[in-house]
């Protein structure tokens, strides 16, 4: 479990309810990701959409960072060379 003190607990929570809910069949949503790191935490947890208010606020400056966060998260990673986690 990745995470300190009191975020840590949501953190575990958030993702056992997600795995939850795909295993039942259901469709995730996130809402409230107005940044890269809310971005990639809502993919990471396995969440199929997500929404917020970053785009809204300034849509003329906001658009090609927002499509840039978009590629980041949808692109492959590479595969790791070492596991450094065993």
């Amino acid at each position: 479990m990745t995470g300190t003190g009191s975020t840590a607990r949501p953190a575990a929570a958030a993702r056992e309810l997600v795995r939850e809910a795909k295993r039942r069949g259901k469709w995730v949503h996130m809402g409230r990701v107005n940044s890269l790191k809310r971005l990639q935490y809502a993919t990471s947890i396995g969440c199929d959409s997500a929404d917020g208010t970053y785009l809204v606020k300034a849509p003329d400056g906001n658009l090609p960072t927002l499509l840039a966060w978009l590629d980041q998260v949808n692109s492959p990673q590479p595969a790791a060379l070492f596991d450094l986690a065993s």
